[in-house]
Formats: C-alpha cells, sequence, structure tokens
C-alpha cells in the first residue's frame, strides 16, 4: 500500500495499515468488478473501503468515483469524519489544506484531486439519484440501511461504463462495506445468494475479533449485548434473521471447490419429493474425515426412472458410493436398488444428523471446517444461508446433506453448541 504515498508533494497523511482481513480485500483490486465487505460493528470497513477509493483515484489520474451513503448526513457523519483521520487524507473538512486534494465543492458534493480525479457523494435515500454520467468506481458503504437498494444497486451497475476520462486502462468497480441483515433481503440477494448474485462479485467477511485497533472494552460489550442473530450479524458480519436459529455457516469460508484425488469415500444423500424438489448430494471423504460436497440434484417433479438416471450419471463421474434416501418412499428406494445402485433409507434422529451437520462448521484443531461446498451447489448454498431447525421448508438439500453424512460419537461441546440451534 506504500506505492499511494508516492509524490512531489509532501504527504504526512495516508497512515493506514490494512489489518490481515483488510488486505484480502484490497487484493481484490482489478480481479473482481464487484465487491462486499460484510463485516461486524467497528471491524474496520469503512475506513477498509474509503482507503480503496483513495487508491483508485490517485492510481487512475482522471478518473470518476462515486461514493454513497444512505443519506446525506450518513455522509457528513461517517464518511467525513472518516476522511478528516490521519489514516485518509488527514485534514478537517473540507479536506483542501491536504497537499493531494484540488478542491472541494460544497455544493456539489465533488472533491477534486490535483490529478485530475474526482469524487462525487451522493445519497442513496432516492434510487434515483444515482443516475448521471458514467463513473469509473462507485463505493456504496452501510447498504444494509438503503430503504429501496435493489432499484438502487442497479442503477449504480448500470453506471460502470468507464467515464472515458481516464489517463490509464481502468476495469470499471463497485465494491460495497456494510453490515449484514437478513437472509432474503435484497442485499443478500445481490451478494451471497449464489441463484441472484453476479459471478463476479466476491464476498469478504470479518468479525470485529478482527479488528486490532478495537478497544477491548468495546469488544466485550458488544459480545456480551449481542446474541443469537444479532451476533451473526454485528459481531461475526454474517446475514441472519434475528432472534432465529442457523447454522454457523458463512459462504465466504465453506465455499470451496476440491481435487477430487483427495477424495477417499463417495456418499449420496436423497431427499425425495414431488411438489417440493427432489435433492440430491454427493459427499466425499477425505483420509481425515473431512466432508466435501461435490454436486446436487434439485428438481420438483422428478419421475423415479429420471432420478435414477441421475444417480447413475452421478456415480460416472464420481465413483461408487452408498446412496441413504429419505425414508417416506420405500417403494422408491426399491427401484433404486433394482437398477443396481446401493441404496438403503436413512433412518438416523434427525437431531442427530442436525448436531453432527452443525457441528461440521465449526474450525477444527488444524484450523479448517470439517466441510466445505462446491460453489455449484447452489440450491444447498442458499438453503445453508437461511435454514432454520425448527421450521421444515427450504430443506431439502440440507436434508440430503444430513443423511448422507456418517454420524460420529457426540462430543460434549459440540452437543451444547449445536442443540438448540442459538449460539
Amino acid at each position: 500500500m506504500s506505492s499511494l504515498k508516492s509524490s512531489s508533494l509532501k504527504v504526512d497523511c495516508l497512515r493506514y495499515v490494512p489489518h490481515k482481513e483488510q488486505l484480502k480485500f484490497h487484493a481484490g483490486m482489478g480481479v473482481y468488478s464487484q465487491r462486499a465487505a460484510l463485516c461486524g460493528t467497528g471491524a474496520g470497513k469503512t475506513l477498509c473501503g474509503l482507503y480503496e477509493d483513495v487508491r483508485w483515484a490517485l492510481a487512475h489520474p482522471r478518473s470518476v468515483g462515486y461514493v454513497f451513503e444512505p443519506n446525506y448526513p450518513m455522509i457528513r457523519r461517517i464518511v467525513f469524519q472518516a476522511l478528516e483521520s490521519p489514516y485518509l487524507l488527514g485534514r478537517p473538512y473540507p479536506f483542501t489544506d491536504n497537499p493531494l486534494v484540488q478542491d472541494f465543492s460544497a455544493r456539489d458534493m465533488r472533491l477534486d484531486w490535483r490529478n485530475g480525479s474526482q469524487w462525487w457523494f451522493v445519497s442513496l435515500d432516492h434510487p434515483e439519484n444515482a443516475e448521471g454520467p458514467n463513473v469509473d468506481y462507485a463505493h456504496i458503504d452501510e447498504a444494509r440501511l438503503i430503504l429501496h437498494f435493489s432499484l438502487a444497486w442497479l442503477t449504480v451497475l448500470r453506471r460502470l461504463r468507464g467515464s472515458g476520462r481516464c489517463r490509464v486502462p481502468i476495469n470499471p468497480s463497485v465494491w460495497i462495506t456494510t453490515t449484514t441483515n437478513s437472509p432474503g433481503s435484497e442485499l443478500y440477494n445481490a451478494v451471497e445468494n449464489p441463484k441472484t448474485r453476479s459471478p463476479n462479485c466476491r464476498v469478504y467477511r470479518w468479525s470485529i475479533f478482527d479488528n486490532p485497533r478495537l478497544p477491548r472494552d468495546f469488544v466485550d460489550e458488544i459480545v456480551r449485548t449481542h446474541t443469537g442473530g444479532f451476533a451473526d450479524r454485528f459481531v461475526y458480519g454474517r446475514f441472519a434473521a434475528v432472534g432465529g436459529g442457523s447454522f454457523a455457516f458463512d459462504s465466504s469460508i465453506h465455499v470451496q471447490d476440491v481435487d477430487l484425488k483427495v477424495i477417499k469415500e463417495i456418499r449420496y444423500g436423497v431427499d425425495l419429493g414431488w411438489t417440493n424438489p427432489t435433492a440430491v448430494v454427493v459427499t466425499g471423504l477425505d483420509s481425515d474425515d473431512r466432508v466435501y460436497v461435490l454436486d446436487e440434484l434439485y428438481e420438483k417433479q422428478l419421475k423415479t426412472e429420471d432420478l435414477i438416471k441421475a444417480l447413475q450419471d452421478f456415480r460416472q463421474v464420481y465413483g461408487e458410493g452408498e446412496i441413504l434416501c429419505d425414508p417416506s418412499a420405500p417403494e422408491t428406494i426399491d427401484a433404486i436398488r433394482r437398477a443396481g445402485l446401493n441404496a438403503t433409507g436413512y433412518h438416523s434422529k434427525r437431531e442427530d444428523g442436525l448436531r453432527e451437520l452443525g457441528g461440521r462448521f465449526q474450525k477444527a484443531g488444524d484450523g479448517k471446517p470439517r466441510i466445505f461446498i462446491s460453489a455449484k451447489c447452489v440450491n444447498l448454498i442458499s438453503e445453508l444461508l437461511e435454514y432454520k431447525e425448527d421450521v421444515k421448508e427450504n430443506d431439502h438439500a440440507v436434508d440430503a446433506l444430513r443423511y448422507s453424512l456418517k454420524l460420529y460419537p457426540v462430543r460434549e461441546s459440540v452437543a451444547a453448541r449445536f442443540l438448540p440451534f442459538h449460539r
């Protein structure tokens, strides 16, 4: 990051030094056109996003960037206050004492840099405020508080076509810095829902524990007062329903593909449906019994012969393995057996399977979780993000995954944490 301090002018600001999680976000520059830093409160997300703004302005002379907040008071209270810190511009509003800044127009809410770059500070209290000339990059802070986020998001994306002013090559990009809200929200659908987000969107997530500058007393108080869904949102930066239980699933950690060479055993889980979808998940275990979810099938009104064909196709790709099925349809299990497939009903207790699954999302002694899920399993990922153990809906792929797992003796710490599912 030190390259930003090089200038013929004396600069005694830009003292920002990213912690390791912020550094991962900055490393995505030029790699992903859409980035989202989803973080706990006080984790350093706004500072990280604004430094990225500075970085783009100085690295791309004559570029045009928009900095968005949910309303104008938040621009003054959050953005301007952060810019005044020595980590960034290190000068009081309107920042013109900084040798890198040419001018600031309070009427237009525009900051002009000496290298010809421009920033525009814009409120998104009305989505049409994002309309205007094409831009090179945009930063949306506290996105969860934007009332009509979907409309604003689409408007911003339409603006990312390049300003035509930049003197060096630039790939138009947008980044979001925010705490989270609930699964199914407009923000969630834009950046984390595997069915609706752009494949060019990369989520970065860190908790309040990752910011070494936070006072210990502040961290202790937030942890003490925020439990359940509030802890998921404001401590860990996860999408969560307030008051509802959920797995400790984090797509930025648990979604990872695998080299099939490490797989030592294949297992299949099948949850049968008709009006509801039939779900099949393919899981593999390595030599340490770590689970990798490799593939899925998720389809309504799937005929038995088509299910058998799909299982045979999976076997061609991934190999032989035990098929653990929803026990409610023994005639379907018999048909799968007659097709030469090793199928049997799942007869373990639901709570035992959920406990085994829930425990796998926690980090083991080697610092890694005990389960990873392929990005191609979009339906399973979507269900895991919204799953509540006491609500029997949107759980078909989760049930199939539960069937496929081997059950192990329950460790006391896991039992205490995952029954009931309220952290």
